[in-house]
């Protein structure tokens, strides 16, 4: 039985779109936990911010697509969202306690 490897399913173009993605993630949570430090309460503002982008995904006007496309893409959106915010929130609560 020959083993196919999985990377070969993945094109230099999905492959750099990854890489991109990967990148703005980074810099948004950067940018999110720089936010959030500045806060006069920085649970809450999270919890603010967390709470408006999640009500934006939801009502964000998409192109037309079946329903189940749309469905996986607010639902993937709200994960990224929700990654972002934790590890935000992780960060924050490693360096408070040091």
């Amino acid at each position: 039985m020959k083993h196919q490897d999985t990377r070969s399913f993945i094109t230099d173009d999905q492959a750099e779109q990854m890489g991109a993605d990967m990148a703005m993630q980074f810099m948004l949570m950067t940018l999110f936990q720089l936010l959030s430090e500045m806060a006069d309460d920085p649970r809450g503002f999270r919890t603010d911010v967390h709470r408006e982008l999640t009500d934006l995904v939801a009502s964000y006007k998409l192109p037309p697509m079946p329903e189940d496309a749309e469905r996986k893409v607010r639902a993937a959106a709200g994960k990224i969202l929700d990654g972002i915010m934790m590890r935000s929130f992780e960060q924050n609560r490693v360096r408070n306690s040091s």
